[in-house]
């Protein structure tokens, strides 16, 4: 196996790992509610900021100098944030405008600016660099990389898992598939789909809260992150399937590849391209995705 064989196998493997978090979560609350949530990266960037101004707080406490337990703390108070803003922002912003799929489109997207400034306002412009958990390299198949890395692709597995058991097993989960299936009858077996439908968001809040806590330590962050994020998952969701989550994961592994292949090959700047051309190829061969079905309006 050559070497450039194996870093888009590993490398693929982990950008795979970080987008199946994303987009298991856009693709869940369009599956539910048939809604486009543009705030979604957004959710990504404050919970990593969230993470990092806790920790430069914790840090100035004299003390507390032990890493791990200082960002565990950071990582609980992120996640705890963003499953909140996940909350009020289905009852505040999506639920009254729940009809109009125009009007959720817009006001998440306004949301999505808004904290884009926010961070801006309240730390500032610049990058910031977030100290990994997991010190150290690993080298697997003759590459070596950041231990953290392995530690995202381990918690990711292990999170879609515990997902994806949830949705097919749990008393919620099954109110969520028919509610999904078919919000009418849901309504007329007894099943509170507005209930529903907040809990799909706050799942979704907290599946892209843990890609921030997962991908965030031993990378910069930047007031603009959230839209790239944003553009990745929508990009996955549209090549497997909305609303589907096996084409979800099957989506962001094959995009994984995808991107990391296009950066080896042609160029790190090619590669973010790569997501625009899946979403127009896929709207004109296949709209409803590799693993989607048509919705009925």
């Amino acid at each position: 196996m050559s070497i450039l064989l194996e870093e888009i196998l590993i490398f693929g493997t982990i950008q795979g790992a970080l987008l199946a978090l994303l987009a298991l979560g856009f693709s869940l609350v369009y599956g539910v509610g048939g809604l486009l949530n543009l705030a979604h990266g957004a959710f990504f960037l404050i919970t990593a900021y969230i993470v990092y101004w806790t920790i430069h707080l914790l840090t100035s406490i004299p003390g507390l100098s032990y890493y791990p337990l200082v960002f565990g703390i950071a990582a609980v108070v992120g996640l705890s944030s963003v499953v909140t803003i996940g909350a009020v922002t289905y009852l505040g912003l999506m639920k009254p405008l729940q009809k109009s799929h125009i009007g959720v489109v817009l006001v998440t997207f306004a949301m999505a600016f808004f904290f884009e400034q926010f961070v801006k306002f309240v730390g500032d412009p610049k990058t910031h660099y977030i100290v990994p958990v997991v010190p150290g390299t690993v080298t697997l198949l003759g590459i070596t990389f950041p231990a953290q890395l392995l530690a995202l692709v381990f918690g990711s597995v292990i999170l879609v898992t515990l997902v994806t058991l949830f949705i097919s097993k749990s008393t919620i989960g099954k109110s969520i598939r028919a509610v999904s299936q078919d919000p009418e009858a849901a309504e007329l077996v007894g099943i509170n789909t507005d209930m529903v439908m907040m809990t799909s968001v706050m799942i979704s809040a907290l599946l892209v809260g843990f890609a921030a806590v997962l991908y965030a330590p031993g990378n910069y962050i930047a007031p603009r992150i959230g839209w790239g994020y944003l553009l990745l998952a929508f990009s996955v969701t549209i090549f497997g399937g909305m609303g589907s989550i096996p084409g979800s994961i099957l989506g962001a592994y094959v995009m994984g590849y995808a991107t990391t292949l296009t950066d080896y090959l042609i160029s790190p700047s090619f590669s973010q391209i790569v997501p625009l051309i899946v979403i127009l190829v896929m709207l004109l061969v296949r709209p409803q995705g590799l693993l989607g079905k048509k919705r009925l309006q």
